[in-house]
């Protein structure tokens, strides 16, 4: 039966992830606090933009060279810092998950307990998802790594010979991090390869000389996370096979991160780079297209709905309500956001598990773009919400809203950052190049300006929306849901490049089988606008007397119009190793096709009872 599995399930992770998070583990690495006093996130002192990497990197630039030379060289000092050290980069991206351990003291009032709370399902990191705090929250967080890189900055600076100081003392004055703008049509070619190249050639207070690229990988000082059964962890390369599903990977000590591991634990960087060019035009590019469009902060803010497309309210244990949790391609930041880290760190890399990505240095890239994302975007701001999940900090189910704190990050000695005090970018010390553009100018020019950057295909007059209703908790651990349009034999054999694929639904979920809650739904729509073009489906609709396609109040297409929706629309349900699971496995229920008219989408079809 579906419950003796779940019960075994359960008992096999407890056996091979060590889920009684024994205290021995946690007291190897707790933080050092500080002579100095607690760690303040401090606002800049002047606005200087946060750059494309393309554009930091450029080397024939004398003022970015500068910067890109002293940020090379602060990862690294981070990374050298004694990991017991808060302003680590071990400890920094611990704040986000694992170890599961308090950061600067911040413990709150609800703090984690590693032996009961993963039981009840709770999240052990200080990071918001699913809420209206996903945002704001990693906000002051990647400020805090912006800040502590920007004192290593100063510091190496001093070091260069007289000659060269004051450029690289105003250089670390201007830096700011860098961003990758993976929906830029320049992504098409791939992860650049600064995140590629073993070492980097750059000019060090000693001259020129070759580096070992903080920016590709990051060694563990320490192991992250329990080993698992014989075959499934680095230590058994050439013969290590991806871990299952169910299980965080396990990064010994001395190992580094990767991305696509194959059997020798080894970076395939010509898989990622296949993935990010059929995803930039397919997902990523439609995704931020949508969300620019979308002007209330509930849906566009992150992936946790309830069925009426409003924001969960606060629950009560014994009497859980249903909730929807909003997966699709376009429908939020924080959808976007989930696919990313599917598409880049491929089964067995840190940075596609919840658990661990922050360790992955492309963590920080990647959420200066969200946070990018966010500023370009604010029109609305925070509302209340519920954090389903709880944190390190929060217990399951707290209520949050524009005035809850972010910890465990410090204003002062005495109070947190909040979303009321990140809300503007400037009052921060940094901008966006887009925001210097239109400064002062008409919010419409912006928007006019980001939507032809974006626009996924000037030609559709109409898109059309596969929409999932799915019962979740049926399965555990990050899984994906590919949609293929008029192929009955799709399978998990069938390419992604294949023209009858249409995009995926990502479920961006943690190996913990006590979240499973049969009263969670998860939504999710696919874009299959571009497969019906690639395969000669009409996309015109039909209206008469007697002849209508679609219900034009709510967009749904008649299951018969174009489409015979049970066999020429194709669920294809995965797990990350390859293996399939039938729609119904994966608690695929429902299926329906929504058509409207282009750039008149209406956000708010992606509700349960619509």
């Amino acid at each position: 039966s579906y419950k003796g599995d779940r019960k075994e399930k359960k008992a096999n992770i407890e056996k091979n992830m060590g889920l009684s998070h024994s205290s021995t583990y946690h007291s190897s690495l707790m933080r050092s606090v500080p002579e100095s006093g607690p760690v303040i996130v401090e606002p800049h002192s002047e606005i200087y933009p946060r750059l494309p990497i393309e554009d930091f990197i450029g080397y024939d630039n004398e003022t970015y060279s500068s910067q890109f030379e002293l940020f090379v060289q602060s990862y690294q000092a981070m990374y050298d810092r004694p990991y017991t050290d808060m302003r680590s980069y071990y400890q920094v991206a611990g704040i986000h998950s694992q170890p599961w351990i308090p950061y600067d003291g911040v413990t709150g009032t609800h703090e984690y307990k590693n032996e009961t709370d993963w039981a009840r399902g709770r999240w052990g990191g200080y990071c918001h998802h699913g809420d209206v705090l996903f945002g704001p929250w990693h906000r002051p967080y990647v400020l805090l790594i912006e800040s502590l890189l920007i004192n290593e900055a100063k510091k190496i600076a001093l070091q260069y010979p007289e000659n060269e100081r004051e450029k690289y003392v105003e250089a670390a004055n201007q830096l700011r991090h860098p961003y990758w703008d993976w929906a830029d049509e320049k992504a098409i070619k791939g992860i650049p390869d600064v995140f590629i190249v073993a070492e980097l050639e750059i000019n060090t207070p000693e001259g020129m000389k070759k580096v070992k690229n903080p920016l590709k990988s990051y060694t563990l000082p320490v192991d992250l996370s329990f080993p698992l059964g014989k075959g499934y962890n680095p230590t058994d390369k050439p013969n290590y096979e991806l871990p299952s599903y169910n299980y965080i990977p396990f990064t010994p000590a001395g190992y580094h991160t990767v991305r696509h591991p194959n059997a020798n634990y080894e970076d395939q960087y010509d898989l990622l780079n296949q993935n990010i060019s059929f995803y930039v035009p397919a997902v990523f590019r439609p995704g931020v297209y949508q969300m620019l469009q979308i002007n209330n902060y509930l849906q566009f803010s992150n992936h946790g709905l309830r069925s009426n497309g409003t924001e969960t309210p606060n629950m009560f244990p014994a009497h859980p309500r249903p909730i929807v949790i909003g997966h699709a391609h376009f429908a939020s930041i924080e959808t976007t956001h989930d696919i990313f880290h599917f598409v880049v760190g491929g089964p067995g890399g840190q940075f596609l598990y919840p658990d661990v990505a922050a360790f992955d240095p492309l963590f920080f890239f990647h959420h200066t773009a969200i946070d990018r994302l966010l500023a370009l975007w604010q029109a609305i701001w925070v509302t209340e919400s519920v954090n389903i999940n709880g944190t390190y900090t929060e217990e399951l189910n707290a209520v949050v809203n524009e005035h809850s704190n972010l910890t465990p990050f410090r204003k002062s000695e005495t109070e947190f950052w909040k979303p009321s005090t990140v809300r503007d970018a400037e009052k921060l010390g940094y901008t966006y190049p887009e925001l210097v553009k239109f400064k002062g100018q008409d919010p419409r020019e912006l928007q006019a300006y980001l939507l032809k950057l974006y626009k996924p295909d000037p030609h559709y007059g109409r898109r059309f929306f596969v929409k999932l209703i799915i019962d979740a908790g049926k399965l555990v651990g990050p899984y994906v849901i590919r949609v293929f349009v008029d192929l009955k034999s799709a399978s998990v054999e069938t390419p992604v490049t294949s023209p009858h694929f249409a995009g995926l639904v990502a479920m961006w979920r943690r190996p913990n089988p006590y979240q499973i809650n049969s009263t969670t739904y998860v939504m999710g729509s696919v874009d299959i606008t571009a497969a019906m073009k690639r395969l000669g489906i009409r996309t015109e609709i039909y209206h008469a007397a007697f002849i209508n396609d679609v219900n034009e109040a709510t967009g749904l297409l008649k299951s018969s119009a174009i489409f015979d929706v049970p066999n020429e629309i194709n669920i294809v349900p995965c797990y990350l190793n390859g293996t399939g699971i039938s729609p119904e496995e994966a608690g695929v229920n429902k299926v329906e096709v929504y058509a409207f008219q282009h750039d008149k989408v209406k956000p708010d079809f992606l509700v349960k009872d619509s």
